[in-house]
Parts: structure tokens; sequence; C-alpha cells
């Protein structure tokens, strides 16, 4: 899972470098830590069906057993986006 989340980052963002991704892997869940660049994180975010979002689904359709999480540094939940 760190790999397609790490591909599908680095592919879209305008600093791929400045990319960070931390991975916890629990029992039940994958939870993927990331950190970009100021600008990359509004081009991720931006619009009603962000690119963040589209990847999150993407995560959750290949995970398997255990569930994948993308989160942004700092971001408590979904309701910040």
């Amino acid at each position: 899972m760190e790999g397609l989340v790490d591909f599908m980052v680095r592919s879209v963002v305008k600093n791929p470098d400045a990319v960070k991704l931390d991975v916890t892997e629990g029992d039940a869940s994958v939870f993927h830590e990331l950190d970009v660049a100021d600008a990359d994180r509004e081009l991720l975010t931006a619009g009603e069906a962000s690119l963040i979002d589209a990847m999150r689904q993407i995560l959750a359709a290949s995970s398997g057993k255990r569930r994948g999480v993308i989160e942004f540094v700092g971001e408590s939940g979904p309701a910040e986006e």
C-alpha cells in the first residue's frame, strides 16, 4: 500500500522531492501520514472532488483485509477538509 500512495502523490504534485510519507501499520488498518509542500497540499485538496479524496477511494478499493487511511500531517480527520 505504501508504494501505491507514494506513486499516486508524487505523480501529481509539483514538488515530489518534498513529499514525506510515514506509515503506521496496525492489525486492522494501515495509516499513511502525508506531508507535502503547501502549494501541493492546496492542489491535492482543491475543489469539491479533490485529488486526495480520489486517492483515498483508490486506496480503500485496493486495501484488502486492512483498511488503508491517508491523512495529512496535522490533520485530525475529514472534518478539517
